[in-house]
């Protein structure tokens, strides 16, 4: 069996969907940024009423969650373009970026007349409140586009420089509008955004190389619907695990309105301990490592001799069991320096209750991205998405005691995310028992040969 070897030279074809894994981290890095800063920045500002805090924390959160479940599609869609070696594969990032940027304004635009009467006669908006938040929805929106972009095409460098710069910039626009006068502070913050979003677009046109020919944007979208169908399993996933990490806070958000006769009630224990909580989710940087490290274990997953494949296959596993203990004590490392610092500054029980709850849900919640990668590999992709899915259905059944105690909202997340966990953890111990059988069967089904 360790004699003459075979080698497929059309694999490409059966390519996991490891990117359900870069789409992970490329969202919750950014999330954790933006959660940061805004608690850092907000926490200075000290002049506003309860009803001013409430509005500024629903124009900017509200437009950063809208923004990424609304550009949770595109996201995959732009992953692909790039990857592409077909229709799209001259001058992939910018025509991606051109199909996206439409996608973003169109969303913006719809999503904002839709919300206007809510905004204004529910949430008691006025409405330059209201035009800061169409505005950053679509700065958001159009960020996340080439965020996507960067990402696809290996620019991590560029997009960790990129936000380092804008948010210090934000932070410092902001800060000085407040001193000049506290009711100035969003428009610092939504200068400090287009920055944000500028920086981006200026840099793309730099990086990327423009395509050799010219491409009509019509026809460039006219191949997306063949794109979203090959795609369908990893938009849903992308959705769900968008709406998945937010579906608590909202709940909760709207309990809280209608309690107090404001809509939407965002200031409070549970939101500081919530966003806390999703600062471990910085162990995602392990995942990271994983899908780099066995990239070439999963590309030469069938060629060779039956030794060299089995010898590929153990060492697949060994590097798999060692970052899943890896995820684990980074998540509990960052969860007691984030509980520390949280009873140092703000020495609240009811944040620290939230905080450890959300923690230990996003410990789980970063291993079922971890999984979705391995699982992509034997075609399971379906199986993540009801992972994630499993986090929705626990969250929302939460609702009816929500009244009784916010808390049930984590507990709700940090339940299904366990769940979650196992429905992709079991499977994978059973891939990985007969290893072999499954790659190979998987291959059969996909009729490369």
């Amino acid at each position: 069996m360790s004699g003459t070897g075979f080698e497929l030279k059309q694999t490409s074809r059966a390519k996991p969907e490891s990117g359900n894994v870069s789409r992970g981290i490329l969202f919750i890095l950014p999330s954790i940024v933006i959660t940061a800063v805004s608690i850092i920045l907000f926490s200075r500002l000290t002049s506003f009423t309860h009803q001013q805090q409430n509005t500024i924390s629903i124009t900017i959160i509200a437009a950063v969650i809208l923004s990424l479940v609304g550009m949770a599609a595109m996201q995959v869609l732009i992953y692909r373009i790039v990857e592409s070696r077909g229709d799209y594969a001259d001058g992939a990032a910018p025509r991606s970026i051109r199909i996206g940027m439409t996608y973003s304004l169109l969303f913006s635009i719809i999503m904002s007349a839709l919300l206007y009467p809510l905004f204004l006669f529910v949430l008691h908006f006025s409405i330059t409140d209201f035009l800061y938040f169409a505005a950053l929805l679509f700065l958001y929106s159009s960020t996340w586009v080439l965020v996507s972009a960067f990402w696809a095409s290996g620019k991590y460098g560029a997009t960790a420089a990129i936000f380092t710069f804008s948010y210090l910039v934000i932070f410092a626009f902001t800060y000085y509008s407040y001193q000049v006068d506290h009711t100035y502070a969003i428009s610092g913050y939504t200068i400090g955004t287009a920055v944000l979003f500028l920086v981006f677009l200026l840099s793309s046109a730099i990086i990327f190389r423009r395509s050799e020919t010219g491409h009509r944007f019509s026809e460039d979208v006219s191949k997306l619907s063949k794109l979203i169908s090959q795609s369908s399993a990893a938009i849903m996933f992308n959705i769900f695990y968008v709406l998945a990490i937010f579906l608590d806070k909202i709940i909760v958000w709207v309990s809280q309105g209608i309690e107090t006769g404001q809509g939407l009630t965002l200031a409070g224990p549970y939101t500081q301990g919530a966003f806390l909580g999703l600062v471990p989710m910085l162990s995602i940087g392990v995942v990271a490592y994983f899908t780099r490290r066995t990239q070439s274990l999963v590309d030469d997953r069938y060629n060779g001799t039956f030794d060299n494949i089995q010898k590929r296959i153990k060492e697949y596993k060994r590097i798999y069991g060692s970052c899943i203990w890896a995820v684990s004590l980074i998540t509990i490392v960052l969860t007691v320096i984030v509980a520390f610092l949280s009873n140092y500054y703000i020495n609240d029980p009811r944040v620290m209750r939230v905080l450890l709850t959300i923690a230990a849900g996003s410990g789980f919640f970063v291993l079922i991205i971890f999984n979705s990668g391995v699982l992509a590999i034997f075609g399971k992709t379906s199986t993540s998405t009801y992972s994630v899915l499993m986090i929705i259905m626990f969250e929302l059944f939460t609702i009816p005691f929500v009244s009784l105690n916010v808390w049930y909202c984590s507990l709700g997340f940090l339940a299904g995310s366990f769940i979650g966990f196992l429905m992709s953890f079991v499977p994978i111990n059973g891939l990985f028992a007969n290893y072999e059988y499954n790659i190979f069967r998987l291959l059969l089904k996909t009729k490369i040969y």
